[in-house]
């Protein structure tokens, strides 16, 4: 009648487990509930923070004189009624179209690069590495020495057949950033995505009796849509925000965009934020949509396109063809990257830009009265510690979001994601301006304005969706078994983060790390706002000296700038090497 006292313990020793299992849920369920919350309201603070003050800033009806936030539209209205703005917004989408024509330009050459056998590739892809990392300004201060209407290097040789080009135009803008950043940085975009590619579809498609246009057509395009999408759109949101080159060969000609437009307005006496608030409303609007169709096209990339068994991929032959693709490529490069840097030298060695007819028209006395300037020393240690501070930094921040990304099961880690990418719907100059209203209006962060901070933080906010995006991918790379084999050791989270998932993801960090200092050297958008003249970095005073038309001591600035961007090309590119290997 009596069960045993074996039986009986052993339901009670179920049913305990039973509660103990409920118990460690509700306490795992409490843990991923507050770590995600905290998480959350941490990251909103840094990218939801910028967006409120322009949206609050863009309402603001008080009147000049008034101390006191109040709703109104006054500041939209004086925006959008003004002609100049409207011409602002039309040259905005006029120059994005670049993206049109240097996409189809950069995925024929990632294709020629990985599937066609061509001399030389490997020196050719890392020549367009070495572009994105090169300052845009200084390739822009290089080609007014070429194509300047007056003084131009190719305009004299032109004007011989009755020609002449005018680099401060639309068409000189959108030549320039296609040269210097649309076409490098959309084919460095497109060519992972293609050796990621499954040779075998193309084999497929060969063997059934396509011919390679035919396969390039019907095969490589379709299967590659969502990544050729993605590089499309990222493309359209950075020459929306684009300002640089915009303030330098638009301004003169008045072709204004709406970041340029925006610096106008802040830059005036008295500053119009309300107004500057209202078209940077609009064109974040704009750009949010874009963000959130490339987080649509980004997380429906499921193609299998690499799979489980081996295959061997022979590259197209072309024959005699390919020391002519070559070359084709080589002179591409000659005109992109060599070309503005030899000129650049070369306008740092004039005694007078851009006048080659005086009877000795070069010398080192600008190099002398440049190295001997104190406040070109005080710029260069300012960039070198605004760069170190910010690089060092992202490590601390990025790693961790990093790998809650990845690993985490927190609450709301769709809607950190989003917060994660949102600062890459906000351009640079809009940012800067987020904070600038921030820093003046809030008693507490008042004390941030024109520091290194303030510079830093601004940075690693709009570095944020790299620098994540990276880290995470390098811990998606690592399998969990790893942690779990740690934990099974003893060691805690902390410890298994320290001692084999960070070692493990070492030179990715380092790249991450090499990128924000490269991105924070180079910089001018989110920070010409918020630096001051004891902040001021060396990119900021060769900008200085560009629209004050001294370009000789920019030239120069220049041209270190676009030093230090080629060794960090080359550190980047021996550690990614090492990541792939």
């Amino acid at each position: 009648m009596f069960q045993p006292t074996s039986i009986a313990w052993a339901r009670w020793r179920t049913v305990l487990s039973e509660v103990s299992n409920t118990i460690q849920l509700r306490q795992s369920f409490r843990t991923r509930l507050w770590v995600g919350v905290l998480i959350f309201v941490g990251v909103a603070a840094l990218t939801l923070t910028p967006i409120v003050f322009i949206l609050l800033g863009s309402f603001d009806g008080a009147g000049p004189g008034d101390a006191v936030w109040r709703f109104g539209l006054r500041g939209w209205h004086d925006a959008f009624s003004n002609r100049s703005t409207l011409t602002s917004i039309g040259y905005s989408f006029l120059l994005s179209l670049r993206c049109l024509i240097g996409l189809p330009v950069a995925f024929f050459i990632s294709w020629l690069l990985v599937r066609v056998r061509i001399p030389m590739r490997g020196l050719i892809e890392f020549c367009l590495w070495t572009a994105y990392f090169l300052p845009d300004l200084p390739l822009a201060i290089s080609w007014i020495l070429l194509l300047d209407p007056h003084y131009g290097l190719i305009n004299q040789y032109l004007q011989v057949l009755g020609l002449k080009v005018n680099i401060f135009s639309v068409y000189g803008i959108i030549w320039v950033h296609l040269t210097a950043s649309t076409i490098p940085v959309m084919t460095i975009l497109l060519t992972p995505a293609l050796r990621q590619m499954e040779a075998s579809f193309e084999e497929a498609a060969r063997v059934c009796g396509a011919g390679t246009f035919k396969a390039f057509k019907t095969v490589l395009i379709p299967v590659l849509a969502p990544a050729i999408l993605t590089v499309l759109l990222a493309g359209l949101i950075r020459s929306l925000e684009a300002f640089q080159i915009e303030q330098l060969l638009g301004t003169p000609n008045g072709i204004y965009v709406f970041a340029t437009r925006i610096y106008d307005l802040i830059q005036g006496e008295p500053p119009l934020f309300p107004q500057a608030m209202a078209l940077s409303t609009l064109f974040l609007g704009i750009l949010f949509v874009l963000a959130l169709m490339y987080q649509h096209f980004t997380a429906k990339r499921h193609f299998a396109t690499i799979t489980g068994h081996s295959s061997s991929f022979r590259p197209v032959e072309i024959g005699k063809w390919k020391w002519m693709i070559s070359a084709f490529l080589l002179l591409f490069i000659i005109i992109s990257v060599i070309l503005p840097l030899l000129v650049l030298i070369l306008g740092s060695l004039m005694r007078l830009f851009g006048h080659f007819n005086v009877s000795t028209p070069f010398t080192t006395w600008h190099w002398i009265l440049v190295w001997n300037d104190p406040v070109f020393l005080l710029a260069t240690r300012n960039s070198f510690v605004l760069a170190i501070v910010t690089a060092a930094l992202a490590l601390v921040l990025y790693a961790p979001l990093g790998y809650v990304l990845a690993r985490g099961r927190i609450v709301a880690q769709s809607a950190l994601n989003v917060l994660v990418w949102l600062p890459w719907a906000v351009p640079g100059l809009l940012l800067g301006l987020a904070f600038l209203w921030l820093f003046l209006s809030a008693d507490i962060l008042s004390p941030l304005y024109g520091t290194f901070g303030g510079l830093s933080l601004v940075l690693l906010i709009k570095e944020m969706p790299i620098g994540v995006h990276m880290t995470r991918t390098a811990f998606n790379q690592i399998d969990e078994e790893l942690e779990h084999a740690a934990e099974v050791c003893g060691s805690g989270w902390f410890g298994t983060y320290r001692r084999i998932v960070l070692p493990l993801i070492a030179p990715m960090l380092v790249t991450v790390a090499l990128i924000v200092f490269m991105a924070a050297m180079r910089d001018i958008s989110a920070i010409v706002l918020l630096s001051a003249a004891s902040t001021r970095t060396l990119a900021l005073l060769m900008m200085e000296y560009s629209m004050g038309g001294q370009m000789e001591p920019a030239s120069i600035i220049g041209l270190l700038l676009s030093i230090f961007g080629i060794m960090i090309a080359l550190l980047c590119r021996r550690r990614l090497r090492s990541v792939e290997t």
